[in-house]
């Protein structure tokens, strides 16, 4: 859904006569009103019941932080409602299609790879054992989860081109001249199957993310690419790494994903 206007992007004569890609491109922009329209209207009943005292989500702060900013006499930039919506609306469309999509190939890899599932299991048990389930605060204590969810992420390239951007002048990237409004994508799934960077790139390794005595290779976590880069990446990058890191911990540490035995 997040790429469904993306060849309208590169030909843009594409949604003036009647094809596939104008019916598709047409749909997701309806969505796209009808989702605005909700988010709208979700923050109006929440100014309407706002509470000082009480922020109940990420909407509530915001209208705390444009309240706190009227009673002081900075004349910089501050927080509109309308930047707000729009805020709230990138946060919730793109992290329900891409969370889901995650969650469904890391799923795929636990029931591929029992041996790394088993691995997992035992991190769990050496850290939190069987008394409470994981927390966020529990991360860094699990280098193999984590080094498996930057596998995940790495292997399969869900994103494997961004959504299309646009240059806001001429430029020069690698010797080749690209002109001013020259749509771009980021082919993230090149960088993550490089040879030249990975060893052994198409095959499944948490382990490549694991120095000899067991941490994070930091650096090698950083050159895995699926939030684009930049200041115009993904906003929803630390928060997503954050639910997916959750949601497996508390899967691994309560259930074990096996295939179904009637299907191959």
């Amino acid at each position: 859904p997040v790429g469904a206007g993306s060849l309208v992007d590169v030909m843009p004569w594409l949604q003036y006569f009647p094809n596939p890609v104008r019916a598709v491109f047409e749909n997701f922009k309806g969505l796209n009103r009808d989702f605005y329209t909700f988010i709208r209207d979700k923050a109006l009943q929440h100014r309407e019941t706002f509470r000082a005292d009480t922020v109940r989500d990420i909407m509530d702060a915001f209208i705390q932080i444009i309240d706190y900013e009227k009673t002081v006499s900075d004349k910089g930039v501050k927080l509109e409602r309308e930047y707000v919506d729009s805020t709230v609306t990138d946060i919730f469309g793109a992290s329900q299609d891409t969370l889901s999509t995650a969650l469904t190939w890391i799923i795929l890899f636990l029931v591929w790879r029992s041996d790394v599932q088993e691995r997992l299991q035992h991190e769990m048990d050496r850290v939190l054992g069987r008394d409470r389930i994981p927390t966020i605060d529990d991360k860094p204590h699990m280098p193999y989860l984590t080094a498996f969810l930057f596998e995940s992420l790495r292997f399969s390239s869900f994103v494997p081109i961004t959504i299309p951007h646009c240059t806001t002048t001429d430029t020069q990237l690698n010797g080749y001249h690209i002109a001013k409004d020259t749509v771009v994508f980021v082919n993230q799934w090149s960088v993550n199957h490089d040879p030249d960077k990975w060893l052994q790139p198409e095959t499944f390794d948490p382990g490549r993310f694991l120095n000899e005595n067991g941490s994070l290779n930091q650096d090698l976590l950083s050159s895995v690419m699926i939030f684009s880069l930049g200041k115009r990446r993904c906003i929803g990058d630390e928060l997503s790494k954050m639910q997916l890191f959750l949601f497996t911990s508390i899967l691994m540490h309560q259930c074990t994903i096996t295939g179904n035995p009637t299907r191959s």
